[in-house]
């Protein structure tokens, strides 16, 4: 597996998988935050795990915007 395929974002036990599937889907955060109508600021920190208070609101628009499993998003790993 290629390292952007393993570009990940840890936040303490929580993973955040936005970047993986931007690459999976070969498409731009631009056209993501666009069709999602989320800001491209928000997109941004998401993917660079500077977010880490999401609202499920979002969590939502992406797995929506995805057609995945919020599982697909987001991977808590317990300690």
């Amino acid at each position: 597996m290629s390292s952007s395929k393993q570009k990940c974002i840890m936040l303490n036990m929580i993973t955040v998988k936005l970047y993986e599937l931007i690459w999976q889907h070969k498409v731009k955060g631009y056209e993501v935050a666009e069709a999602t109508d989320l800001s491209k600021a928000t997109i941004s920190k998401l993917v660079k795990g500077e977010n880490i208070d999401v609202k499920l609101s979002t969590i939502n628009k992406l797995c929506n915007y995805f057609k995945c499993d919020i599982k697909d998003l987001i991977e808590y790993k317990p300690d």
